[in-house]
């Protein structure tokens, strides 16, 4: 819940600060229109923290791949707001094959090397301990998640019990953020749709 409120409040601040910026930009030679362009080109999420609906929304549409196990991911350069890797569940082929995983390998094929610090993951559940190992080990400081581990359990999907929070607070060598409950009830419903297609 406070996650919910506190990704309110950062999408309002950022809301704030391009109305501002627009404003200010209005008022100079260029005009309104001028300063609505401005603000297209860099993207009003470089105004603030990124859109996180918008990916959620991606991670929901990758999840449609395998909708019996509908963890979808993606990755998306902070710098930029560009996504820069995608993936999905494909743990019927190789059980370590998680969404997250797939996301990141996709990555790592795609650049040699990669910083992680301003990247962001995206994926409709919360990581379990080996994809939250993986997003440390690659560097990426922000997590975005829909599902939470907990309602995975409670429809009686298998999982580790351990939380995403206890593996960053357990690995002090590293820092990530965690933001979860995004567009929860959207993730949640398709777990509970794959959950009834299993009875």
């Amino acid at each position: 819940m406070a996650s919910t409120v506190m990704a309110r409040v950062r999408e309002a601040q950022a809301a704030v600060v391009a109305a501002n910026v627009l404003k200010l930009l209005s008022s100079t030679s260029g005009g309104a229109e001028s300063g609505r362009q401005i603000l297209d080109d860099i993207g009003e999420e470089g105004m603030g923290d990124l859109d996180h609906k918008r990916y959620m929304r991606r991670a929901i549409e990758l999840a449609a791949n395998v909708p019996d196990f509908p963890f979808g991911a993606l990755i998306v350069d902070r710098r930029t707001a560009k996504i820069v890797a995608e993936g999905w569940n494909k743990s019927s082929a190789n059980p370590t094959w998680h969404g997250e995983i797939d996301a990141i390998n996709r990555l790592a094929k795609s650049q040699a090397e990669f910083e992680g610090s301003h990247l962001v993951l995206y994926t409709t559940a919360e990581p379990c301990p080996m994809c939250q190992g993986a997003v440390l080990w690659s560097g990426i400081e922000t997590v975005v998640y829909g599902s939470s581990i907990r309602f995975l359990q409670s429809l009686g999907w298998r999982q580790i019990d351990i939380l995403a929070e206890e593996v960053v607070r357990r690995s002090p060598a590293w820092k990530c953020k965690l933001v979860g409950g995004v567009l929860e009830e959207e993730c949640n419903r398709l777990f509970e749709a794959a959950s009834r297609r299993k009875r």
